[in-house]
């Protein structure tokens, strides 16, 4: 058990050298994935052997309608509850994750690069609004997805960090497919092992992944703080540059956000075949990161209160938890 926790804490807790990583060099980005699957293969290792004091020291989540549940301490690798975890699910808009994910660990502290939008980055779905012609910061578009869901602006960043991808390797291709690659590279990295993608927006029925994929990716992503404040943001005032410049604010459909503990959600939905999706991380009253899973709940609110439900279980079967911290950092600001 001391062995699964130590590289737990290795794979959910990088150094602030890591995180503050954002060169585009190849050859480092090689070796960080390099030195990341070792680390993946060594805790599989690990699992095998203490996969049975595992098994145990996981509880039941409360009782819910999701077919999968999956809640894990990203601080420490702890997973806390856990239900059919290993069954391969839809993602639909959670897909977003590791868009956003695959652009701030491409492009660094390149994000005000801007984007010029031509009708291959339109499509159906929910939209950030973009207009062909207009000109966006990968910032903007980075939430532009996060915010409002915008399958429009995840094309754009797709599209954009695939052909910055292939200029690196000095090849040709196509940049979308190229950005899917680079999405499966990544879900594996970050242990995600039965992960999929076949776009960079969630609509293709190809883009699959087991709760405790979305569970170990989303403990990156919420303690990343490159990424927290576009999680965290419940507002967003961008000015759009082109022949239709103007200036928008967008505006979250999660009204969880800002309230309470929470720092970041994502839901993911497909109404007419009755599934909802959601992954949450909250900052506990210790102080600690927890991101929860519910894959599959049977209706557009029952996700919401599956979570809250959890939220509340875990105070009492985690008594730890429970304790207030002095000190915490207060939630990411949106910047």
């Amino acid at each position: 058990m001391r062995i699964l926790e130590l590289k737990s804490l290795i794979v959910f807790n990088r150094t602030e050298k890591s995180k503050s990583s954002l060169s585009t060099n190849p050859v480092r980005r090689k070796r960080r994935k390099a030195r990341t699957g070792l680390i993946a293969g060594a805790i599989a290792a690990a699992a095998l052997i203490g996969g049975q004091a595992l098994a145990q020291a996981v509880k039941a989540p409360p009782d819910v309608s999701a077919t999968s549940v999956f809640v894990v301490n990203a601080d420490t690798g702890q997973v806390l509850y856990a239900k059919n975890e290993n069954k391969v699910s839809r993602i639909l808009s959670l897909t977003k994750l590791v868009t956003a994910y695959v652009l701030v660990d491409h492009m660094g502290d390149r994000l005000s690069e801007t984007v010029t939008i031509n009708w291959p980055h339109l499509t159906r779905g929910s939209t950030a609004g973009l207009k062909r012609r207009d000109v966006w910061t990968l910032q903007d578009l980075l939430y532009g997805m996060v915010l409002v869901s915008g399958n429009d602006a995840s094309l754009a960043i797709a599209d954009y960090v695939g052909r910055d991808l292939l200029a690196q390797e000095k090849k040709r291709g196509d940049s979308m497919k190229r950005f899917v690659t680079e999405m499966r590279t990544a879900a594996k990295a970050l242990g995600a092992e039965q992960a999929d993608f076949a776009d960079p927006y969630g609509l293709s029925p190809a883009n699959v992944a087991t709760a405790r994929d979305i569970g170990l990716i989303a403990a990156r992503i919420f303690t990343d703080q490159r990424l927290l404040p576009a999680w965290a943001c419940t507002t967003r005032t961008l000015h759009i540059g082109g022949p239709k410049a103007r200036t928008v604010t967008l505006k979250t459909s999660l009204e969880l956000l800002g309230k309470g503990s929470v720092i970041g959600a994502k839901t993911g939905s497909h109404v007419s075949k009755n599934i909802y999706n959601l992954v949450m991380a909250w900052r506990a009253p210790n102080g600690q990161t927890i991101v929860g899973v519910v894959l599959g709940s049977k209706a557009h609110l029952a996700r919401y209160d599956e979570m809250h439900a959890i939220m509340a279980a875990l105070l009492e079967d985690f008594p730890a938890m429970a304790e207030s911290a002095s000190g915490v950092a207060p939630n990411s600001d949106c910047q």
